[in-house]
């Protein structure tokens, strides 16, 4: 099975259902934190376990070039994106947010050829479109979505196209520094989330102290089995994961992949005999047909 669909297809594809996964357990525990101290307080709880894991496996194939250490830590810097999505889910919901984040494939691929002169075949930029314009279909809400006011809009949309451009950034300039020479994978998700974390506790820490304290002691946290849970999938396991997905494949056809998420959380609400649209079953099967072409290409 793995000589047909790759390494790097196989890793994506598990990425995209640990992240389901942890999106599952986040529900689990109720919060009180900004997106930006969240940021922090997985940052800081994932970074801990890679360290632990690294030397558990004695993993020594760190980078040793200063090019692949800065296309890393630039990649863990445009990732604070993450903080863009969550104010984006704040201001505009899930259902919009999750509809502009589905550009996120076809930026990967703009960003492959101005950074890296990497050009996808015209076949996988068909199974990208394929799949994206069914992930779009599925998410696409039956009911009219409820009105939001034209400050709150805006400013959704915008985090939500910031954090498309970042994701996909970081992506392009991961697949970088794995380019540049051998290295784990592990170790360049290590490095990549050490630098967003820290740039993003440097920010908290100077504008707001309170609040990084808070981010660190994770008080204001009840649940906190169910946050631990969904750190250890969602961030630890999903950035090793989608790292050694970039590391394997092409990072637009990684990041089309990913972008199935929404469709396997579909598929679990299917199993629990939740109400499934025709729009959904549409979707659903275009974006299928989308990976196929990508995964024969």
């Amino acid at each position: 099975m793995i000589d047909w669909l790759g390494f790097g297809e196989l890793f994506a594809i598990l990425a995209a259902i640990v992240w389901v996964l942890s999106t599952i357990l986040y529900k689990g525990f109720s919060h009180h934190l900004t997106p930006m101290q969240l940021n922090i307080s997985k940052g800081v709880l994932a970074s801990a376990m890679m360290l632990a894991t690294i030397a558990i496996t004695q993993d020594a194939a760190l980078p040793h070039h200063l090019t692949s250490w800065l296309w890393l830590i630039a990649g863990g810097v445009i990732a604070i994106g993450d903080s863009a999505y969550f104010t984006a889910l704040r201001n505009i919901g899930p259902a919009r947010t999750l509809v502009i984040e589905s550009l996120a494939p076809a930026l990967v691929g703009v960003f492959n050829i101005l950074l890296l002169n990497h050009y996808l075949s015209p076949f996988a930029w068909c199974g990208i479109v394929l799949t994206t314009i069914g992930v779009v279909i599925a998410i696409k809400p039956e009911k009219t979505l409820p009105q939001v006011d034209h400050q709150h809009y805006r400013k959704g949309v915008l985090c939500a196209l910031a954090a498309a451009i970042c994701q996909a950034l970081g992506m392009v300039m991961s697949k970088g520094a794995l380019n540049n020479e051998h290295m784990s994978s592990l170790w360049a998700a290590l490095i990549r989330l050490a630098a967003g974390t820290m740039t993003v506790a440097l920010v908290v820490a100077v504008f707001k102290s309170s609040e990084f304290k808070q981010a660190l002691t994770l008080r204001g946290i009840s649940g906190k089995q169910w946050f631990f849970s969904a750190v250890f999938l969602g961030t630890f396991l999903g950035l090793w994961l989608q790292l050694g997905a970039v590391k394997y494949t092409d990072p637009a056809i990684a990041q089309t992949i990913f972008a199935t998420a929404p469709l396997i959380v579909m598929s679990i609400g299917f199993i629990k005999r939740e109400p499934v649209t025709n729009k959904m079953l549409a979707g659903g099967l275009l974006a299928l047909m989308g990976v196929g072409v990508l995964l024969t290409n």
